[in-house]
């Protein structure tokens, strides 16, 4: 392995433990579970002719979930290229 691979590799191992880190944190998990609990209650509550609301509220949830998806993978791109090449 050359000395930009390994540096490479430290990158993505930096990247994968705050990632790790992030996503361990009870304080990040509590906001999170808050606002989709939020977002969740505000569908809820949302009168049945209100779709474009609706809608609204639903792409918020749906753009919540893509955010915590991104620590994943961070997280699994390191583990990915830990893996043999199979060469």
């Amino acid at each position: 392995m050359n000395d930009i691979e390994q540096e490479d590799i430290n990158e993505m191992a930096s990247k994968a433990n705050a990632a790790q880190q992030a996503i361990s944190s009870p304080i990040f998990n509590e906001a999170f579970q808050m606002m989709n609990q939020g977002i969740v209650e505000q569908i809820i509550q949302t009168p049945a002719e209100a779709t474009i609301e609706r809608e609204r509220l639903y792409s918020m949830y749906k753009a919540g979930q893509m955010f915590v998806q991104q620590f994943a993978t961070l997280i699994n791109n390191l583990e990915l290229r830990k893996q043999p090449t199979g060469e």
